[in-house]
């Protein structure tokens, strides 16, 4: 084989690169991460910064519910037709990687307790939060939410919804502080008469948390 000679190969990568290391989107400049050896952290810019889940679980009943099931194994709690009930859940707190300059959403299972029989109707869900910093007095909020129900929604159409109080989020920017202690409440309002939805509900005993990180 003959021999051949280039001289466009680019020199071999160092055994170890200095830090801090950052990568940008050639696209976007304000997007991209930046690994910091010094600090242990790979912190992440824009685009780039990931999305995490923290889940909250059952911590009691809330008004008029009942222990129940969804597709038969995930449990959750019955709140009947024009009736006022729901789930609070395990406080947590609010995670050091969480960047609160953005928003922040409740995501929740539900499913029919039966078979809708009558389409275009809602359910009117409100999420109460509850949260302190240590040293310092609560903060509280509610936020109600109209759900619209699928057509023909029945037992085995399982939808996992966003509490969504505007903007399709459920807590704006600002809301909380990294390391305020979080309660939520999550309840259907069957008295108000934004709910029309004439058949139970299922809410399930965990939710989803979902907020924007600053690190890797």
């Amino acid at each position: 084989m003959p021999k051949t000679f280039t001289d466009d190969v680019a020199p071999a990568l160092p055994s170890a690169i200095q830090g801090p290391l950052q990568v940008l989107d050639p696209s976007d400049g304000s997007s991209g991460i930046k690994i910091d050896p010094a600090s242990a952290r790979i912190v992440a810019a824009g685009d780039a910064m990931p999305t995490r889940i923290l889940p909250a679980v059952y911590a009691r009943s809330y008004g008029s519910s009942i222990g129940s099931y969804i597709s038969g194994t995930i449990a959750s709690r019955t709140i009947g037709a024009s009736s006022l009930g729901g789930v609070h859940f395990v406080p947590f707190q609010i995670p050091f990687d969480m960047d609160v300059s953005k928003s922040s959403t409740v995501r929740i299972l539900v499913s029919p307790a039966s078979d809708a029989t009558t389409d275009g109707q809602a359910i009117r869900f409100t999420v109460d939060q509850n949260h302190v910093a240590e040293g310092s007095s609560p903060s509280t909020s509610s936020d109600s939410f109209d759900w619209d129900v699928p057509d023909d929604w029945t037992t085995s159409d399982v939808n996992l919804i966003t509490i969504d109080t505007g903007g399709g989020y459920t807590f704006a920017g600002g809301t909380f502080r990294v390391g305020d202690h979080v309660g939520l409440r999550v309840i259907r309002n069957g008295y108000a008469t934004e709910d029309t939805f004439d058949k139970g509900l299922k809410l399930s005993e965990q939710l989803l948390f979902e907020y924007t990180a600053t690190d890797f």
